[in-house]
């Protein structure tokens, strides 16, 4: 897949999320994360997995919610600042508090009030460093 190509993708996954449609927002980047090669795959993967935990949040599925977090950490956790033109840096501060709220919950707490951290995608396309 082209830069512009993954970038026009970013870009409407960025969009999606930050309206809170976390299920539409992984759907955008589906293709791509699974036309890439090793970092720029975990990194898309780990971003659509990020997503779908806050689905899982929406929906009321604490297990869900931990469980693609924690995946979504693994994955995203080798990418650079700024990688591919994507600003996570929200996702990384949130990080601990998301673990123990969605930990809390899946533990029988109260489901936690947690807002879904903001993402940027830049203007250019950068292109994918393996």
């Amino acid at each position: 897949m082209d830069d512009g190509a993954r970038h026009r993708a970013l870009t409407g996954f960025a969009e999606l999320y930050a309206a809170g449609r976390f299920f539409d927002a992984h759907e955008t980047l589906e293709a791509v994360w699974r036309r890439s090669d090793a970092l720029p795959m975990r990194f898309l993967q780990g971003l659509i997995q990020w997503s779908v935990a806050f689905e899982h949040h929406r929906r009321g599925n604490p297990h869900g919610a931990r469980v693609l977090l924690g995946r979504a950490l693994a994955n995203l956790r080798d990418a650079p600042p700024g990688y591919m033109g994507v600003d996570i840096s929200a996702w990384r501060d949130a990080t601990d508090d998301l673990v123990r709220a969605f930990a809390a919950w899946d533990a029988g707490d109260p489901r936690p009030d947690v807002a879904a951290p903001p993402i940027t995608v830049g203007d250019a396309p950068p292109p994918a460093v393996g």
